[in-house]
């Protein structure tokens, strides 16, 4: 059995829609998949299958859209969450606030181009490339800064969905709990 984390885009208490997490939880279990348990409420899912990761994929997005939803959906295994905890470019944000450092997991490999003028982005953010995700400091948060989550969607021209450091290691831990 796989173990995956699913990452719900766009899912939130306050600015995004809203779902049960309950209601979600049961929705994998219909679908087959094993083990399955849903952290705080922005979409995150860690669960296991014997599906290939395009098949998995395939089953998370269907169960999205039975909630009448089309929300993309971003799957990371816990050796993908293990490689970008222990590549961050950023140990003191990740030490002094963890809650204002970010990754933001793309749905697919940005172009390179893009990716290469996103990082020479001026300002308070610090951005580097871990992987195919990327990991963002805001040092004075993410509200009110100008390189948000959706602006870098829209300069990569790539879905992602946003994590804060906090919730990555403790879905991390909670995914490498599951494999024991």
């Amino acid at each position: 059995m796989t173990i995956f984390i699913a990452l719900l885009r766009a899912i939130g208490p306050a600015t995004h829609a809203k779902m049960s997490m309950a209601d979600l939880r049961d929705g994998y279990i219909a679908a087959g998949l094993k083990n399955v348990a849903t952290y705080i409420q922005t979409g995150n899912v860690i669960f296991e299958t014997r599906k290939s990761a395009a098949a998995a994929q395939n089953a998370v997005a269907t169960v999205v859209r039975g909630f009448g939803l089309a929300n993309d959906v971003v799957l990371r295994t816990p050796g993908e969450l293990a490689a970008v905890v222990a590549a961050n470019p950023f140990p003191k944000a990740a030490a002094d606030h963890p809650s204002h450092l970010v990754v933001c997991f793309m749905a697919a490999t940005p172009p390179a181009e893009a990716l290469h003028a996103l990082e020479q982005h001026r300002g308070p953010e610090r951005i580097k490339r871990v992987g195919r995700d990327l990991c963002i400091d805001y040092p004075t948060g993410v509200t009110g800064a100008k390189l948000t989550p959706g602006v870098i969607e829209r300069r990569l021209a790539t879905v992602g969905t946003a994590r804060n450091w906090n919730t990555v290691r403790k879905l991390l831990a909670l995914a490498q709990a599951g494999t024991r």
